[in-house]
């Protein structure tokens, strides 16, 4: 069996090249040579020395997986995509992720985004999808890594089910603290209460709260925390005075 390394892997991973422009002919024989190079967004004068490309090739001949390991020597890139807008231009954009939410490291205070599963994703310079939950009460690691809360990944995982059935209330959803190792406590904005729920389980037991709100119309006003983990009732713990 052939082992890749870890660095391989991550290239193999990480580095998408896009030929967006393939839509011509494959029979053409003269390819221009690159006129024009962009990363993320901004136009690159000196692209040979800053980028490893060469002059006086075309864009179909250029060493892109070498470009893209290059880019992904600086620890804060952890995606590289590249773009081929034929017949002259490289369009390379790094770290282009849509997080499934975010998270507040203990450890330095800073804010991150996280994958599918439950992976810590840098957020790109300028992101401002803020409408996402914030996961807090956890050390977040690494780029690429699991937070140092097993419970990341489930919780991830029911957040994403909350946002394809359910998206007002995802984006109602301030923060998600797994600070204690019992259970999460969700602060939804507008609402004078926290609610208690675990985190394995967020996705069905908010649901059943929310029935419980259009069924009912219970008096929760007073309420501080409203505990949803046990399946059969919804405790109230009332304000204390």
């Amino acid at each position: 069996m052939i082992k890749l390394s870890h660095k391989i892997r991550l290239l193999l991973l990480a580095v998408v090249v896009m030929g967006a422009g393939l839509v011509y002919s494959l029979e053409v024989a003269d390819w221009q040579d690159v006129e024009a190079v962009s990363l993320d967004g901004v136009a690159v004068e000196d692209w040979e020395n800053r980028l490893g490309l060469v002059a006086e090739q075309s864009v179909l001949e250029q060493p892109l997986a070498e470009v893209a390991a290059r880019l992904l020597k600086d620890s804060r890139t952890a995606r590289v995509d590249i773009d081929i807008d034929l017949p002259a231009t490289l369009e390379i954009e790094t770290n282009r992720f849509q997080p499934v939410c975010l998270v507040l490291d203990n450890a330095g205070g800073q804010l991150f985004g996280l994958n599918e599963q439950g992976r810590v994703l840098p957020l790109a310079e300028g992101y401002d999808d803020w409408e996402h939950p914030i996961v807090t009460g956890v050390t977040a690691g690494g780029v690429f890594e699991l937070c140092d809360d097993a419970r990341v990944p489930l919780l991830v995982d029911q957040l994403e089910l909350l946002a394809d059935d359910n998206i007002e209330l995802y984006r109602l959803i301030d923060e998600v603290d797994l600070a204690s190792s019992e259970f999460a406590t969700i602060t939804i904005s507008g609402l004078p209460f926290k609610l208690r729920v675990s985190a394995a389980e967020l996705h069905a037991q908010t649901g059943r709260f929310v029935s419980f709100l259009e069924k009912y119309e219970p008096e929760v006003d007073s309420a501080r925390m409203i505990d949803l983990r046990y399946a059969n009732m919804i405790v109230q713990e009332a304000k204390r005075n």
